[in-house]
């Protein structure tokens, strides 16, 4: 049965609408007599109380004919299906249609019309270049100009654009005292508002897009494989080759001929769209054309935060059974970067008596693992936590929803509109799934998801409510009844949104309204044994107010298909396609993920340190030195060389992060882990001994004086004698300042620390091993000794060297919050006021693109900018 409150809204509605029409007349004409066109003597005395009344009278009945005509024309307008209101309007018009609205929605239809499924399945190719947007430029006679954008600091615009930071005073002189489009007048203070044009250097450069179409050459590889995966066509290899010729690489080498390339270049695709072939190729099927109520256009979205150039998997297999989608995997990896961006904008400054040293991160579940893991091999080149993040924020409501696949290829649905009810074995895990992927992208009110409380239980546990309350977009109602009667009255409001706006649907509401965010709204929940005829009454008119349904059991207007226990689906438009699906224990693990975003807390735990061995470094002075703090590097004399041998120079850096040595098993498995024996023994012993034939030659030494890589029991490790190494050194002064007791022995030996802390471990190379068990580690590690040192210099009164490390901190970690706070802090001691301005405004706007507000401590630092300093 449904709710007896809807009906009470249409009796209500009825009521009122049967009194103001008939009540009116009833009473004018039943106690006054009617009005009549006044005499001239009346007009003469317009004080006359017979000429009031008479004047009344006409006002009363003139309004009662507004609202009667309104009435009259909004339900022809519904007879007629006609969604916009013609030209000629009332006073009483809103009035009438929210009356009519309501009678006609809630009023549970006697016959109910059967409703065509508004499932619409589009086949996605498994790549979908789309061109990079590129902003614009335009040519001054002098200089160039830029425009701004929301959050641009000149500090970030000069590093951007002119490759310093500190270059921002340039800008400041070229713009200073220069009126603004929008009437303001640049200041030296460096204020900048979005939408201003100012000028620029002359040799000011337009960034290579953040997620540029870039590919990163695989062993093997040749430039007609990378054309043929990426364009369709291996004859486009020259158009590649034309794009990156001579272009420097971060081995040293360069592009000079089309037939050689190495393993861990970074090669530029080109940005047009694919040949003719390569469209033949995807075999796109142009979809028919949308029926009238449907507002959703029948394209594919990237997901959010994945490049177009991608070459995915289809779909997923996850440790427990599970399968979901690369977007289902996009939206998990981006709730793990929130996460973990989250921790480093709030890391504090480690006291001087705290032990600073590398800790293990906490792994998450296997299958989050699996889907993250996917995502980083989809995503090329993998963006930062923070980019990854601030690039996957959108307003915009999807559009498609991928439901599973079907002759390799991504099937979706319309998601306004959607009418999809499942029955069968597997139809719960299917739900699931779905949930779990519109509750990843709920995120800046995009999707609204209603789901009963009693259905909750079924699908996710008596447990889940906790949980529940810290997903994004979710309204638990008490029952099925109460969530339909939500959707109802939402149908309601969205009707009268459009008819205000006086569009049709709500895709041109939001282009006429871009700042009024009305999200997408899916009903889901459990419809056996329910009464469908009311849910039914109004879900014909659904797809243009963008509001859908997932629901289980029963078929809703013929809408439906039937899951067996393979998860295939068997009849409807879905017909033949194999499903996502989720079961209870592998949903809850990823919703735990994405309520991480939002201050739900788990049981806190000690993160273990990582027990690195403090070895026995070779003096600074010796000839071979190995730099892997910062971008990989080999110095021969304090010169660097060019070892082109990309796995070989990629086993030294693990061995180098290892310090105590490999067994060849291990080595094979982290350097070529698809590959079985022999041939990853082939491979190993090959890329050795060609490393070691490289470093002989360049040091003009033998076999008899160092083997560089020494081999021993099995067991592969760098010879510490003959080759010296940074990532050694740093460990050792990290240990040394742990041992410390007193504040300027530890700042001693973090100075050390710092002075080898060129970067993050292997900056730019593109190794799949060491991101989370040691590249990430490590940045923490370094980040907290170095905001320490900071302290420890800053207390001691050496602002300068304070003001140094901190600054040395940012450049690891650029949104971390305390240290940015410091720097402020130090360069207003300092006197440097207008840097300490721009650093303020690259701190808020950080702080802004994550919705965060600064910390008391950071915001004691900013007033301290809106103090006058004493003379």
């Amino acid at each position: 049965m449904h709710s007896h409150r809807p009906t009470a809204a249409a009796v209500y509605s009825a009521l009122a609408l049967v009194a103001l029409i008939v009540g009116p007349p009833v009473v004018l004409l039943g106690f006054l007599d009617p009005p009549h066109i006044p005499t001239g003597a009346e007009l003469a005395t317009p004080g006359d109380p017979a000429f009031l009344v008479n004047a009344l009278l006409a006002t009363a009945w003139l309004c009662w004919l507004m609202f009667t005509w309104s009435v009259l024309a909004e339900v022809v307008r519904r007879l007629r299906n006609v969604h916009e209101r013609g030209v000629l309007r009332t006073p009483f018009q809103r009035l009438a249609a929210h009356l009519i609205t309501t009678i006609a929605i809630s009023a549970v239809a006697p016959a109910p019309q059967a409703v065509a499924a508004t499932v619409t399945v589009t086949a996605t190719p498994v790549d979908a270049p789309k061109a990079a947007q590129e902003g614009d430029t335009s040519e001054a006679v002098r200089h160039t100009t830029y425009r701004v954008k929301p959050h641009d600091t000149l500090w970030e615009i000069a590093k951007t654009h002119l490759g310093d930071p500190m270059r921002y005073r340039e800008i400041v002189k070229l713009n200073e005292g220069r009126q603004m489009a929008d009437g303001a007048t640049f200041t030296s203070d460096g204020w900048i508002r979005p939408g201003w044009v100012i000028r620029m250097p002359s040799d000011a450069k337009e960034p290579e897009p953040r997620h540029a179409r870039v590919h990163v050459v695989r062993e093997g590889e040749s430039l007609w494989d990378i054309a043929e995966r990426h364009l369709g066509d291996g004859k486009r290899y020259k158009e590649i080759f034309k794009l990156n010729k001579g272009r420097p690489q971060q081995d040293g080498g360069r592009l000079t001929h089309p037939g050689e390339i190495e393993t861990g270049w970074r090669l530029r695709l080109p940005e047009q769209a694919p040949s003719d072939r390569a469209a033949e190729r995807a075999n796109v099927r142009e979809p028919a054309p949308a029926p009238r109520e449907s507002v959703t256009p029948h394209a594919i979205e990237t997901p959010a935060a994945l490049p177009a150039h991608a070459a995915p998997r289809v779909s997923i297999a996850l440790p427990e059974g599970g399968v979901v989608g690369l977007s289902f995997a996009a939206g998990i990896a981006v709730a793990l970067a929130a996460v973990r961006v989250r921790q480093r904008v709030r890391r504090p400054i480690p006291g001087a008596s705290e032990a600073v040293q590398v800790a293990a991160l906490p792994k998450p579940e296997p299958a989050v693992q699996a889907v993250d893991g996917e995502f980083r091999q989809a995503t090329d080149p993998v963006p930062d936590d923070y980019d990854l993040v601030r690039d996957s924020f959108t307003t915009k409501p999807p559009a498609m929803l991928d439901v599973g696949v079907r002759a390799d290829q991504v099937v979706a649905v319309n998601l306004p509109g959607l009418n999809l009810c499942l029955s069968g074995d597997g139809a719960e895990d299917v739900v699931r799934a779905l949930f779990t992927a519109l509750i990843a992208q709920a995120e800046a009110h995009r999707v609204e998801l209603v789901l009963p409380s009693d259905d909750a239980a079924e699908l996710f546990g008596d447990d889940w409510d906790a949980l529940a309350m810290h997903l994004p977009g979710l309204t638990l109602t008490p029952t099925f009844d109460d969530a339909v009667t939500h959707v109802a009255s939402e149908h309601i409001h969205r009707t009268e949104l459009l008819q205000d706006a006086e569009v049709g649907d709500l895709a041109a509401f939001r282009a006429s309204r871009p700042d009024e965010l009305v999200p997408e709204l899916v009903l889901v929940g459990r419809l056996a044994g329910r009464d469908s005829s009311y849910l039914e009454s109004f879900m014909e008119y659904a797809p243009r107010l963008g509001i859908g349904a997932i629901l289980l059991g029963d078929r809703l207007a013929e809408a439906g298909c039937e899951v067996g226990t393979d998860f295939r689906a068997v009849g409807g438009d879905l017909d033949g396609a194999d499903l996502f699906h989720l079961s209870q224990q592998e949903a809850i693990v990823f919703q735990r993920r994405i309520a991480l975003q939002h201050d739900y807390e788990e049981p806190a735990e000690d993160e273990p340190a990582v027990e690195i061995p403090v070895v026995e470094n070779a003096p600074a002075t010796t000839r071979v030195c190995l730099l892997v703090l910062g971008e990989v590097r080999m110095e021969i004399d304090g010169e660097p060389v060019d070892i082109p041998t990309a796995k070989g120079m990629e086993m030294f850096v693990l061995l180098a992060v290892h310090p105590n040595g490999r067994t060849r098993e291990e080595i094979c498995a982290e350097l070529w882990p698809d590959v079985g024996e022999p041939q990853a023994g082939y491979r190993f012993h090959a890329a050795l001994s060609d490393l070691r034939k490289r470093l002989w030659a360049a040091t003009g030494t033998t076999r008899k004086e160092t083997n560089f890589v020494e081999a021993e029991s099995g067991t592969y490790r760098i010879d510490r004698q003959h080759v010296w190494i940074d990532l050694w050194e740093f460990h050792r002064a990290l240990a040394e300042a742990r041992k410390a007791t007193v504040p300027e022995a530890k700042a001693a030996a973090l100075d050390r620390a710092a002075e080898v802390c060129r970067g993050h471990l292997a900056d730019g190379t593109p190794y799949p091993w060491i991101d989370l068990d040691h590249r990430d580690p490590l940045t923490l590690a370094s980040v907290r000794a170095l905001l320490q040192l900071g302290g420890i210099h800053e207390k001691a009164g050496r602002p300068k060297r304070a003001l140094e490390v901190m600054e040395q901190a940012l450049t690891l970690d650029p949104i971390n919050e305390a240290a940015a706070a410091a720097v402020i802090r130090l360069l207003i001691g300092l006197g440097r006021r207008d840097e300490a301005r721009l650093r303020a405004q690259h701190l808020n706007a950080h702080l802004a693109s994550l919705d965060l507000e600064p910390a008391p401590e950071t915001q004691t630092a900013l007033r301290q900018l809106h103090t006058h300093p004493r003379s």
